[in-house]
């Protein structure tokens, strides 16, 4: 374990989203993200008038859904491989920028902030991880609401498969995972291999946070938090029975 620890970088974010994402996480469809997108949608209050930004885009598989209700939704990612798959299956509807969320560009623009799949908590440092706090509250007009998907911390300690091996096409993709509670943190190592080769071996940290850590950390990024729900049919969390934390609220 010692070994797979080394691989994961502070940095591992600039290039685990690369070119085999689409293998990687292949279930993650649009289809799959209709459920998520439409209760954030009930959830935020979203009307067509609103203008809407999905933090941490991705390949887009929200937007596809928040763009039936707002044809106002701004995508932003780091990714640049995600982000041309997002152009590729948006088309003309796309408004879609590179950024980093911890100095995301937009100022006062946003009725609403949505962030989906554990997008979040990616850096080391909690300084780092506030700043991607302030930049979504920076974004939101004032009374502006957030909607953000994490995972629930209870559930996952008590839950967590460390290795699986699944395969897709031609891919075989073997996944390691453990928690550090030295650092509050959960990793994985991702190796993927075609016709028997190894091709390509990628890692993921991300913090873990109880939901009154959540709260508090939201707070001192002037957001203030609302409702915490379990999952997307709005069951409550935080027990260990629910397998998510998703949080909703309005800047501060």
């Amino acid at each position: 374990m010692q070994d797979q620890r080394r691989t994961i970088e502070p940095d591992w974010y600039r290039v685990s989203f690369d070119a085999l994402y689409p293998i990687i996480y292949a279930h993650r469809t649009v289809e799959a993200a209709r459920e998520d997108a439409y209760f954030s949608i009930q959830e935020t209050g979203i009307e067509r008038s609103d203008v809407v930004l999905d933090l941490c885009c991705g390949n887009g598989r929200h937007m596809a859904h928040l763009l039936k209700k707002t044809d106002r939704v701004v995508g932003l990612d780091y990714s640049p491989h995600l982000l041309k798959l997002a152009r590729r299956s948006l088309g003309g509807r796309a408004c879609l920028v590179r950024a980093d969320m911890r100095c995301q560009p937009f100022q006062g623009i946003f009725d609403v902030v949505v962030n989906y799949f554990t997008s979040f908590g990616y850096f080391p440092s909690e300084e780092e991880n506030l700043m991607a706090v302030q930049g979504l509250a920076g974004a939101l007009k004032p009374g502006g609401r957030f909607f953000i998907d994490y995972f629930n911390r209870s559930y996952t300690e008590k839950n967590l498969e460390p290795s699986t091996v699944r395969n897709h096409e031609d891919y075989e993709i073997r996944e390691h995972r453990w928690i550090d509670l030295e650092s509050d943190r959960i990793n994985k190592t991702t190796v993927v291999f075609k016709g028997g080769q190894e091709i390509s071996r990628s890692g993921e940290s991300v913090r873990l946070y109880s939901d009154s850590e959540f709260e508090s950390l939201l707070a001192k990024g002037g957001l203030r938090v609302e409702r915490i729900f379990g999952d997307y049919s709005g069951a409550d969390c935080c027990d260990p029975t629910q397998p998510r934390m998703i949080v909703v609220g309005h800047k501060a």
